[in-house]
């Protein structure tokens, strides 16, 4: 097993969330959206380790380092990074459960950990006035009222599942462009 290169691909799944983060500052729309886009670029750091370390915990350490890197610039409180790693730990449970060695597994795990992607943005919907306070605060009143079109519990629903069907899209595309 290449440590080094686990490493490295571990480091660039957390920078590829954090940069289609940055697109949030374009609009609302993008802020709201961005997990969607994560889902599908960071298929590929997921799909390299995941073809090579073929056990448990692939999705849990992604999702641990991304957690604690958010903890650490103060964009994440303990809540959303609780819901963060069971994300990852759902991921590797259906990944065992479908088989760690099989093309299969990581095609049916993989969905599930860009869904914790989300919980960076989940306070717009548990705590839609304080978000709102915050973006207006930080980004303008007209940008907090953009983020408002999103609150709605249906729209929730449909950018997970969204996050779902991009995050299957990234690694069967992953899957055709990285040989093992």
């Amino acid at each position: 097993m290449n440590y080094w290169g686990m490493a490295g691909f571990t480091i660039l799944y957390a920078v590829t969330v954090i940069a289609t983060a940055f697109l949030g500052f374009l609009a609302p729309s993008a802020w709201v959206l961005f997990p969607i886009i994560a889902a599908l670029l960071a298929a590929f750091s997921y799909y390299w380790i995941a073809s090579r370390w073929q056990k448990f915990g692939v999705a849990t350490l992604l999702s641990l380092v991304l957690a604690l890197i958010l903890l650490a610039m103060g964009e994440f409180e303990w809540q959303e990074s609780l819901l963060m790693m069971a994300t990852g730990i759902a991921s590797d449970v259906v990944r065992q459960f479908v088989g760690n060695t099989t093309q299969k597994g990581m095609t049916l795990a993989y969905p599930l950990l860009p869904v914790g992607i989300i919980a960076w943005t989940l306070p717009l919907w548990t705590r839609t006035q304080w978000y709102y306070d915050g973006a207006a605060e930080e980004l303008g009143v007209d940008y907090a009222k953009g983020l408002m079109v999103y609150a709605s519990p249906w729209c929730l629903l449909l950018i997970i599942c969204t996050i779902l069907i991009s995050g299957w899209v990234g690694i069967q595309f992953a899957s055709k462009i990285i040989k093992e």
